[in-house]
């Protein structure tokens, strides 16, 4: 079993005010990507999908698809 191990992901969070929505779901297509070239069976997240309790929809909608 080939199991990718990530962490922290803080979708919705903002840097300076910047919005990085685009950039986070860039990371989303690459880890996708890699999940498949390399036959991971398991992706495991221990951390911090979102970055506040409450995210904007963007950052739900980008994890949930």
């Amino acid at each position: 079993m080939r199991i990718l191990h990530t962490a922290d992901w803080h979708f919705g969070r903002l840097l300076e005010g910047r919005d990085r929505r685009e950039e986070q779901a860039g990371f989303v297509d690459e880890l996708c990507r890699i999940v498949e070239e390399q036959s991971i069976d398991l992706v495991l997240i221990a951390g911090d999908v979102y970055d506040s309790v409450n995210p904007p929809a963007w950052a739900e909608e980008l994890f949930y698809d």
